[in-house]
């Protein structure tokens, strides 16, 4: 059944298209790039029949016979879920960073020794074992909205690609997903910035089994390289384009920065889980989702001072723990 389509030109021969999601504003953008009858597509939105109808719908009314290219910003199911549905043998190849691909398999295909690894983490960090065995478990949903591809490119950033008719350079971003990439148009100053910089929100920055070691001080770093490009134009994955870059950025660093020094003041004196720290930080939260991401987030902070030697981190086999420097 045909919809109406949220579908718009951004720039000459780029179109920004709105895919339904289960979660964050309920949209995810995807952008197709034109060439002829080819188009060229950045993310894909999720493995369900809605949003794979809906690119198909987009692709015919562009006038394109399918997809030449898809390119990944990072393996999240938003992103790439219908990655198996566009790319691989005799569909479109598919390009993503070489650090997302070891993170596809045991997060979509064998979920076993993640799942079991993931519970390990959960409790070291100071869950109760009832909710460490239930989030540990919830990555299993997510695999039923993911098809995977074989990537036929594995990038390492720095390179140059194109999309339709335009010259890219593929930008390593690391921090909300090890192998984040952005895309940057240095003569039009577009700014495809996938979850990298958001336009409201700060992408969940997490410390986890399948994270970088700093995560924090990643995107932190990543943020301010894209900051110096001054790009006219921001074309982020959720919500709306926008431009001043340098203000969203300075908006972004302070945040954080107000966050660890409230990281710091609730490990006081005493020696804390991540878990006790999460939850003075955001009080209890009867969603599961948002119950991992709190306490991701709050480790990556605690991770990240640590590294500036700010906090020391304590470790043995059961558990973690957190106490002033």
């Amino acid at each position: 059944m045909a919809v109406e389509l949220e579908l718009s030109e951004v720039a000459t021969g780029v179109f920004e298209l709105r895919l339904p999601i289960p979660f964050e504003d309920g949209l995810v953008n995807v952008f197709l790039f034109t060439d002829g009858d080819q188009v060229d597509l950045l993310d894909c939105g999720m493995n369900s029949e809605e949003s794979v109808g809906i690119i198909r719908q987009a692709i015919k009314h562009l006038g394109a016979s399918g997809v030449r290219r898809l390119m990944v910003t990072h393996i999240h199911p938003d992103h790439y879920g219908a990655a198996g549905a566009f790319a691989g043998e005799g569909l479109a190849d598919l390009y993503i960073h070489r650090l997302e691909v070891p993170l596809v398999h045991p997060r979509y295909v064998e979920l076993e020794h993640l799942v079991k690894e993931v519970r390990n983490y959960l409790l070291v960090n100071g869950l109760p074992d009832e909710d460490a065995e239930v989030l540990s478990n919830s990555q299993r949903a997510l695999s039923e909205v993911v098809k995977t591809a074989e990537p036929s490119v594995q990038l390492d950033g720095a390179e140059t690609v194109v999309m339709g008719l335009h010259r890219l350079r593929v930008e390593w971003t690391p921090g909300h997903s090890p192998g984040h990439i952005c895309l940057y148009e240095p003569d039009g100053g577009l700014l495809f910035a996938g979850d990298h910089i958001l336009p409201e929100l700060s992408p969940n920055i997490g410390l986890h089994p399948q994270s970088t070691p700093d995560p924090l001080h990643d995107y932190l770093d990543g943020l301010k390289r894209m900051a110096a490009y001054r790009p006219k134009l921001v074309l982020p994955a959720h919500g709306r384009p926008f431009s001043g870059v340098e203000q969203r950025v300075e908006t972004l660093l302070d945040h954080h920065k107000r966050r660890l020094d409230r990281v710091m003041e609730i490990a006081g004196d005493e020696e804390k889980s991540g878990w006790e720290v999460a939850l003075e930080l955001w009080g209890p939260r009867e969603n599961l989702y948002e119950k991992r991401l709190a306490l991701q987030e709050a480790l990556a902070h605690l991770q990240a001072l640590a590294v500036e030697r700010r906090v020391s981190k304590s470790v043995t086999p059961s558990s973690v723990r957190w106490r002033p420097a």
